[in-house]
């Protein structure tokens, strides 16, 4: 399945697309050119002007298009050959992640690209693809970095029963090394010895045999939980802070075999909130997360991804 690049806008206004490296050297753009001036520029003007967006350089010969209340770029457009094995025939190119191109293969720049030698043509193509974001898709961009964090987690607490198991079962282990092994006779049996306080030849043994039943018990937890997070994207609006809540029923595949798999779902209800009724659970947590970089998880309290957008645990 193609897979769209999603790029934040702050990036692409702090973009210095003057230059460019070729090999190992770095060249110069022309801050303009006739291809600028006489194509480029006026086919912008035009989209910004029927969309009600901006436009900021992408390079010599396009723009990027965005609007101030979404964090990523809506698209672009530009003008030249972007053709795979083209003949050099120059056309208005609109590129939008709600393009398909059958023409080209899914997984090729050009597969979201729509192209043509006529600028009324273009600029109705800009008019259909180029659209703003809802906070459904947005909340799907980074929801897979959330799963992933959620799932280190469980990864880290399987790598400590790990360590404790080889000081416990001295002896090599078949199967994979993170299972917890629940239902075995043979733990059961030394459960019940820790439990009624039985004597060990080996003092150091009834110590790690605490820990690691402690450590199986944390995995197993671990392994079962759902984690319901809400998406929140933090942004002003008139003038205040508001707080759109989406309500996500999972941040993970599961990884327990008592649970069937699926695909986290996101909610088609959106909450809207100020600072002054965000409910307290909700603000507390994102106190947290406010002081992370993007990337950062915090368990039990949520994943940031950046831009005041937030994957936070319920």
């Amino acid at each position: 399945m193609a897979r769209y690049e999603y790029k934040l806008v702050s990036e692409t206004l702090t973009t210095d697309y003057g230059t460019v490296t070729v090999g190992n050297c770095t060249v110069q753009l022309p801050t303009t050119n006739g291809i600028m001036e006489e194509y480029v520029t006026p086919f912008a003007e035009r989209v910004c002007k029927e969309l009600c967006v901006k436009m900021t350089p992408r390079d010599s010969q396009s723009y990027w298009l965005y609007r101030d209340d979404c964090p990523y770029i809506l698209g672009w457009i530009g003008y030249g050959d972007y053709r795979d094995g083209g003949d050099g025939t120059p056309m208005y190119v609109v590129q939008a992640r709600t393009i398909v191109n059958g023409k080209y293969n899914p997984y090729s720049s050009q597969y979201f690209m729509k192209m043509s030698t006529n600028v009324d043509v273009a600029l109705r193509n800009a008019k259909k693809f180029i659209r703003m974001m809802s906070p459904q898709e947005l909340a799907a961009i980074h929801m897979q970095d959330a799963s992933d964090a959620v799932d280190s987690v469980v990864e880290a607490a399987g790598n400590q029963f790990t360590e404790i198991r080889k000081k416990v079962i001295d002896f090599p282990v078949i199967g994979h090394s993170l299972q917890p092994n629940e239902g075995s006779i043979l733990l059961n049996e030394l459960r019940h010895l820790m439990n009624s306080n039985h004597e060990f030849i080996d003092a150091s043994f009834s110590d790690n045999l605490a820990t690691f039943f402690a450590k199986q018990d944390e995995l197993v937890r671990l392994r079962n939980r759902i984690v319901p997070m809400w998406f929140i994207r933090v942004y002003d609006r008139m003038e205040q802070q508001v707080f759109d809540v989406i309500d996500i029923d999972k941040a993970k595949y599961s990884t327990s075999v008592h649970i069937i798999a699926s695909r986290p779902k996101i909610s088609d209800d959106v909450s809207r909130y100020t600072a002054d009724n965000l409910p307290e659970e909700i603000m507390q947590k994102l106190s947290v997360l406010n002081i992370l970089q993007a990337g950062d998880y915090v368990d039990d309290v949520g994943f940031s991804a950046g831009e005041g957008m937030f994957y936070v645990v319920q």
